[in-house]
C-alpha cells in the first residue's frame, strides 16, 4: 500500500482505503479500479491523496497510531460540538469527554507506537481531522512525557476543543488564500478568547483544558497570544498542543499553500527549540514521528528513487527502503531492499511523489 497524489493516477490502480462523503457514505470502495475519470469528483471533494495497492508497494502496511473507528468517532463528536456552537452560541460535551478517554486508551495500548502520518482528509472536514491529530499527537507526547491518564485526559479535551473559538471567526478570514492584514490578524487571534469564553463556566470541564483552548498559542520567547506570556508561565500541556498543532497544520495543505514535507517540519520544529519551543517537549515529540512515513517516496544520496517499506522505530529517519528507479530513472528489475539502520553509507537526501 501507499499513498498517491490524485493528480498521477494513471487509471490502472486498485484503490487500498475506502472513500467516503461527507455524509458517510462510500464514494470509492476498496479493491476497484481507479479510473483516470473519478480524479476530477475527488479534487472536487478536496481530496489530494488516495490510499493504493501496486507491485513497488507490495507488502507496506500502513497503520494509523489510533484505531480508525476511535478517529472516526472524534470526527464526528467534535464536528457535533463546533456545529452546535456555531448555530446556537451553547456548548454540548456530553460525550467529549468519552472520545478522549478512547485517544488515550489506544496510544496507552500502542507500546511501540510510531507516528505514520496517514489519513486523508476531505477540505471540508479540516477543521475536525485537525482537531483529532492535534489530540491524538498531544496525547502521545504527553503519555510518553509521563502524564497521568488523568492529566491526559484533561489534555486531550482542550486539544480536541482547541479550535473552538474559530467557528466566530468570519469564513473570509479564515478561508483567505493571500496574507492577513494587520487588523485581519487580530481578528483572527480573537479565536483562543472566544473558544475559552464558551468553556469558562463549565464546571466539569478541567482548568487545563480551558487554558490548553486559551494559550496553546504562546510561544516561549514571548511572540505569541493572547497574553505574551515566556517560558515557565505557559502551561506544559498547551506547550505540547502547541507543537502538535504546528506540526499538524503545516504538514497538511491550505488555501494559500501547498503542504510542507514532514522532514521540513521536524527540522523547523527543531530549530525553534529553545525559542518558540519547549526543547524537551520537541525532543519527545520529534522522537515518535516517523520523518518519511511508509509508503512514501524518497531519494538516497546515491540518487535512487525508492519507497519506505517499513520504519525502524528506534531510528525515524532510517527506515527500510525499496529501491524503485535508478538515478537515471530507470525501473530496477529486482527491486532490492536496504535497512538504513544497516547502511549506514546511504542516508535519504530528499522526497518526491512516486
Amino acid at each position: 500500500m501507499r499513498r498517491v497524489f490524485v493528480d498521477n493516477l494513471k487509471g490502472t490502480e486498485i484503490l487500498a482505503k475506502p472513500i467516503y462523503t461527507a455524509n458517510d457514505m462510500i464514494l470509492l470502495s476498496q479493491g476497484i479500479r481507479v479510473k483516470r475519470s473519478y480524479v476530477g469528483k475527488l479534487k472536487e471533494l478536496g481530496i489530494d491523496y488516495i490510499y493504493i495497492e501496486d507491485a513497488i508497494s507490495e507488502g507496506i502496511e500502513i497503520e494509523d497510531f489510533i484505531d480508525e473507528r476511535t478517529r472516526d468517532l472524534c470526527k464526528k463528536e467534535v464536528k457535533n460540538v463546533l456545529e452546535k456552537f456555531s448555530t446556537s452560541g451553547k456548548v454540548e460535551l456530553d460525550s467529549i469527554a468519552q472520545v478522549a478517554q478512547n485517544v488515550i486508551e489506544d496510544i496507552l495500548s500502542n507500546k511501540e507506537v510510531l507516528v505514520n502520518i496517514s489519513d486523508i482528509r476531505r477540505e471540508d472536514e479540516y477543521t475536525y481531522s485537525h482537531s483529532v491529530n492535534v489530540c491524538s499527537l498531544s496525547v502521545l507526547t504527553a503519555v510518553k512525557r509521563g502524564y497521568s491518564p488523568e492529566k491526559a485526559r484533561d489534555l486531550a479535551i482542550g486539544a480536541l476543543l482547541h479550535d473552538l473559538g474559530k467557528v466566530l471567526i468570519p469564513d473570509e478570514i479564515l478561508n483567505k488564500e493571500d496574507s492577513l492584514t494587520a487588523q485581519e490578524k487580530e481578528v483572527f487571534k480573537q479565536h483562543v478568547i472566544h473558544g475559552y469564553e464558551a468553556v469558562k463556566d463549565e464546571i466539569w470541564l478541567s482548568a487545563i483544558s480551558k487554558v490548553v483552548i486559551l494559550t496553546h498559542h504562546e510561544r516561549l520567547d514571548g511572540s505569541g497570544y493572547p497574553f505574551g506570556w515566556t517560558g515557565d508561565k505557559i502551561h506544559d500541556s498547551s506547550k505540547i498542543v502547541a507543537i502538535c498543532d504546528v506540526f499538524d497544520t503545516m504538514t497538511n495543505r491550505r488555501s494559500n499553500r501547498d503542504a510542507y514535507k514532514i522532514y521540513e517540519v521536524v527540522e523547523y520544529l527543531t530549530a525553534m527549540k529553545g525559542v518558540l519551543f519547549d526543547e524537551e517537549i520537541v525532543n519527545t515529540f520529534t522522537n515518535y514521528i516517523a520523518v518519511y512515513p511508509s509508503g512514501s517516496g524518497v531519494v538516497t544520496n546515491k540518487g535512487d528513487y525508492c519507497i519506505v517499506i517499513k520504519q525502524n522505530k528506534s531510528l525515524p529517519t532510517r527506515p527500510i527502503i525499496r529501491l524503485i528507479k535508478n538515478p537515471d530513472g530507470e525501473p530496477y528489475e529486482n527491486m532490492k531492499e536496504i535497512d538504513l539502520a544497516k547502511e549506514t553509507t546511504v542516508f535519504i537526501v530528499d522526497t518526491y511523489e512516486i
